[in-house]
């Protein structure tokens, strides 16, 4: 097989990956029926101070009842030390707001968490363990548990070397002793230049909602900016 010939048939099995994955993606949210629809739209920051420590930022903006409704948004800032290449320690605080019967309340949640992240065959693993206290006025204060698990693929698929991505996230509430939510997704990670990467994707948010379950669909868009 000439050089040529060899990228050809490279550059249709990106294609055919990219087409198995779109059609995926779609038939995921066709499945979903009458569930409900929303956004989910990030800004994720993060600025390297040294070889040990960084910050982050993270703000977000989500919108639920056929995507009509803007119901939460949260902004806040991390900071952090890289203990070795792969696992890191953070400390922060997020100020939130959310939409109740259509009055918005506020949310005030520092909390710690551990992050794990490796390369093994060019596939980056990574697990992200959190407890933060969720500070309330408006109903009891709780701790809440999550831990998510992130798998980006070494795929580049087409020109724009676009990358797929697996993650779930668990919630667990302290005070009620339950598993509150999960939220799995999947998408496609793109870096257009250095210190940017931009995500597009699905993600399946399982709700708990006193003794039964909500599903919602959300669309689920990213900025990430690397300085």
């Amino acid at each position: 097989m000439t050089a040529e010939e060899a990228e050809v048939t490279g550059d249709s099995r990106q294609a055919s990956w990219l087409l198995l994955f779109l059609s995926s993606l779609f038939l995921s949210v066709a499945s979903a029926g009458e569930r409900d629809f929303g956004t989910s739209m990030n800004l994720f920051l993060k600025a390297t101070l040294n070889d040990d420590w960084f910050l982050l930022s993270r703000s977000n903006l989500a919108t639920r009842d056929d995507n009509e409704n803007l119901f939460l948004g949260y902004t806040g800032f991390t900071l952090g030390r890289q203990l070795d290449p792969n696992w890191s320690l953070r400390v922060g605080f997020r100020k939130a707001g959310i939409k109740l019967s259509g009055d918005w309340y506020g949310e005030d949640r520092p909390f710690l968490e551990a992050y794990y992240a490796e390369n093994l065959n060019g596939f980056r693993l990574s697990n992200r363990a959190r407890a933060e206290w969720r500070m309330f006025g408006h109903r009891d204060d709780d701790v809440r548990l999550r831990n998510e698990v992130g798998i980006q693929m070494p795929w580049k698929l087409t020109p724009l070397e676009l990358q797929p991505y697996f993650e779930d996230e668990v919630f667990y509430s302290v005070e009620n002793g339950k598993v509150e939510a999960n939220w799995l997704g999947t998408g496609l990670s793109w870096r257009p230049a250095k210190g940017t990467k931009l995500k597009a994707g699905y993600r399946w948010n399982r709700l708990r909602l006193g003794n039964s379950w909500q599903d919602r669909d959300m669309l689920v868009l990213g900025i990430s900016l690397f300085y």
